[in-house]
């Protein structure tokens, strides 16, 4: 009660003010949960390479050539230990993991099965503890994301408020992970949510802080991912011209260390062997090039080799091949099956080919470009704007996670223009998104639609009106001359056979309709929709195929029809969108 002159006045917070104080606390205690799951996994890993390399290696060497050929061990018997486990209790936390959080948040009202958090802890802590190259961010991003969502479900929240706070839960773990509550931040808003209003920012910007916070409380302040020296300086306005070359040419290589990732995804997923031993072939091909290079950073994370590199320490050479090699080992460790991010071999790729043009670009220009090693940060940036479509992010995350903003406009302008390179080739896909397109599930970069927030189920007519594949197409006409639509599903014994339009109707001449039936006219090659998909993926799916409409059909048994969406239903399906964004 608020007193003035002499009047008494109550106080009342609107709903939806509530609401949102509510999700700003729920988005605090995400980010102490993801802050926790940061320092547990970290944890997880330096057990599991203490296992790995200082027990287990000591006893199993064997030296040739002046090698250690045990490294090839280690990588292939952590695959071979958590293949089982991937696959008898949560596949989906194979492989780099952030995929399946966008795939939970878009279709999945952001629900992701609790075991995941667990599951996840295990099994890449054992792949990067082991040898597997693979970065920490995919995981602790999957990790955060699941206790986000697990909050979310305790109390009782819409699949909006999960979503949000699977991003906050995400965003605290990268957070955490990397000391970068900024760039955890973004790269929640950025790479998963794809664009976010700014009372919804308020959670998640709270809860990157919190898990910053409360790693660097455990692990010690003033820590930082990658070492720079004073030498990684930019004074000349100048040589922004060979930062942009860099940017382009980056572009190219991120469309590169794309396809190859996936290209040798695909290579394993055709060899005839059971999944739980790819793993193993996978490590094995990580540990090998690893008994050549085991100080270089193609083991792990990789954060040392990236260190030697802002250094200055390596020729144009081993830079090369350094980057080329990561890439391989990378791509046979995560496309194998085995868990572990893309995000900071990205980096390791990126600060080899950064460096190695900056050395070339040093001999082309000996005058204007004095610190080649600067190049490696740069490329760092431009490499996964590139590839993950996400130049925000690197531009705020790497300067932030190596304590050093001299470089600021220069990876500002190699990330925007390997981002609009790599835009132009993968047409607005990335490595992330592309894991999913290739399940059906399409989802872009840098778009956010307000028909995302809809289902189709919740739109759809349920009550459809079929024809029959033995209707005369005089009845036909008749048909969509009483009921005003233009198109039916046809059906035989509960069973979706095609569809038929009037423009299939109008190829027919009048004299003829009554002796043609709709068998003989009905498109069977279908473009369908599912119930669990969103209105934006069905209008993407309309558009592509220049239709009106759709037959909604069930998942598990594509023949049953449980529905139809039309161009009426998507007018119907944004003003609900647009309410639910008012509310």
């Amino acid at each position: 009660m608020v007193s003035m002159h002499g009047f008494k006045q109550k106080v009342q917070i609107p709903k939806h003010a509530k609401r949102w104080l509510f999700l700003d606390l729920l988005g605090s205690i995400a980010g102490v949960a993801g802050g926790l799951g940061a320092i547990v996994f970290r944890k997880m890993i330096e057990l599991n390479h203490w296992l790995f390399f200082n027990l287990l290696l000591p006893n199993i060497s064997f030296y040739a050539y002046g090698f250690n050929w045990a490294y090839i061990i280690l990588p292939a018997l952590g695959g071979l230990i958590i293949g089982p486990i991937i696959m008898k209790f949560a596949p989906e936390t194979k492989g780099h993991g952030v995929p399946e959080v966008m795939e939970a948040v878009a279709l999945k009202g952001g629900r992701i099965r609790k075991r995941v958090a667990f599951l996840k802890v295990l099994v890449s802590s054992v792949t990067i503890g082991s040898g597997g190259s693979a970065g920490r961010e995919g995981p602790i991003a999957q990790i955060g994301a699941s206790i986000g969502s697990f909050l979310g479900e305790i109390f009782k929240l819409d699949s909006h408020d999960i979503r949000l706070l699977v991003v906050c839960g995400l965003s605290a773990g990268i957070a955490g992970t990397f000391n970068a509550p900024l760039g955890g931040a973004l790269f929640g808003m950025e790479v998963l949510y794809r664009g976010i209003g700014l009372f919804n920012a308020v959670p998640v910007i709270f809860a990157s802080v919190i898990g910053a916070a409360i790693v660097s409380a455990y692990f010690g302040t003033g820590k930082v991912s990658f070492q720079t020296s004073t030498n990684l300086t930019f004074t000349n306005p100048t040589e922004l011209v060979w930062y942009l070359i860099l940017g382009l040419i980056f572009g190219l290589i991120s469309v590169f260390w794309v396809k190859l990732f996936y290209a040798i995804e695909d290579g394993f997923a055709k060899i005839g062997i059971h999944d739980r031993y790819k793993l193993a072939i996978g490590g094995a091909v990580a540990g090998f090039i690893g008994i050549f290079y085991s100080t270089y950073g193609i083991l792990g994370v990789g954060y040392e080799g990236i260190n030697q590199a802002l250094a200055g320490n390596f020729a144009i050479t081993l830079l090369l091949t350094l980057g080329i090699l990561k890439m391989i080992a990378t791509a046979c460790t995560i496309g194998s099956g085995g868990s572990g991010g893309i995000f900071a071999p990205s980096l390791y790729i990126g600060a080899m080919f950064g460096g190695a043009l900056g050395l070339i670009f040093q001999l082309i220009a000996p005058g204007m470009i004095s610190h080649p090693a600067t190049y490696s940060l740069a490329g760092m940036a431009a490499l996964f704007a590139g590839a993950a479509q996400a130049p925000l992010n690197v531009i705020i995350m790497i300067p932030e996670m190596s304590n050093d903003y001299s470089l600021l406009p220069p990876i500002m302008v190699s990330s925007v223009a390997s981002f609009i390179v790599a835009w132009l080739f993968m047409h607005g896909s990335s490595i992330y998104t592309l894991k999913l397109e290739r399940r059906g599930v399409k989802l872009r970069m840098g778009r956010t639609f307000i028909l995302e927030r809809v289902k189709v189920e919740e739109v759809m007519t349920k009550k459809v009106i079929s024809v029959r594949a033995d209707m005369p197409l005089s009845a036909l006409e008749l048909l969509i001359e009483e009921s005003d639509h233009h198109g039916f599903p046809v059906t035989e014994e509960d069973k979706l056979l095609g569809i038929v339009t009037f423009d299939d109707l109008t190829k027919i001449p009048m004299d003829k309709r009554a002796e043609t039936k709709v068998k003989d006219i009905l498109s069977k090659s279908l473009t369908v929709t599912y119930p669990d998909e969103s209105v934006q993926t069905a209008l993407d799916k309309m558009y592509a195929k220049k239709v009106g409409r759709l037959p909604v059909v069930d998942r598990k048994a594509p023949s049953r029809l449980v529905g139809i969406i039309t161009r009426s239903d998507i007018v119907r399906a944004y003003q609900i969108a647009t309410s639910r964004i008012l509310e």
